[in-house]
């Protein structure tokens, strides 16, 4: 099921959540938009860990237990520590899907050129406003798209670099 909902296009992902919107009378906010992303991105995550989890050998958690400690001390003191660098990496997975989506975004949280003071409210995501911004004929907003396409890949940057930092402390701090 998991491995059916990962390859599921995200505009399928908003007209399903369009049409419930639809069927129980909602209007296009931010929080209908973060529950159409959160149910994109859990697929990737629930499915990129189940490997991350395969990959560490039966045995280290046997010998934890031999050796007298209990599950939970085991559990997250040694298993969690050989799986945090490739969690990290599921969590960047989701990460990018998430943020480059636009597709089902628009179905749900709509656009608008207002910054959203409330959940119940329109909003607009960096790759729609790009989007928007560049099919208009005035220069200035034009200008503005690019100004927020640079915003965009600075923030995917920072991720980028802070998930690999983080990744690369944990795997000092393994045993």
């Amino acid at each position: 099921m998991v491995d059916i909902s990962w390859g599921i296009p995200s505009i399928v992902y908003g007209t399903f959540a369009f049409s419930i919107m639809l069927y129980f009378g909602l209007r296009m906010s931010l929080l209908l938009g973060i529950i159409t992303v959160a149910a994109l991105i859990i697929p990737i995550m629930i499915r990129s860990m189940d490997e991350v989890f395969k990959t560490v050998p039966n045995e280290l958690m046997e010998a934890g237990l031999s050796l007298g400690s209990t599950f939970s001390d085991v559990a997250f003191k040694i298993y969690l520590k050989q799986c945090i660098p490739g969690v990290i990496t599921a969590i960047m997975l989701a990460f990018g899907r998430a943020i480059g989506d636009a597709a089902a975004v628009l179905f749900t949280t709509g656009f608008t050129d207002n910054i959203p003071t409330s959940l119940h409210q329109p909003a607009a995501t960096l790759p729609l406003s790009i989007f928007f911004q560049l099919s208009s004929p005035i220069e200035a907003v034009q200008n503005r798209a690019y100004a927020s396409a640079v915003v965009l890949m600075i923030i995917i940057i920072i991720v980028s670099v802070l998930g690999r930092y983080i990744s690369k402390r944990m795997n000092h701090n393994k045993i």
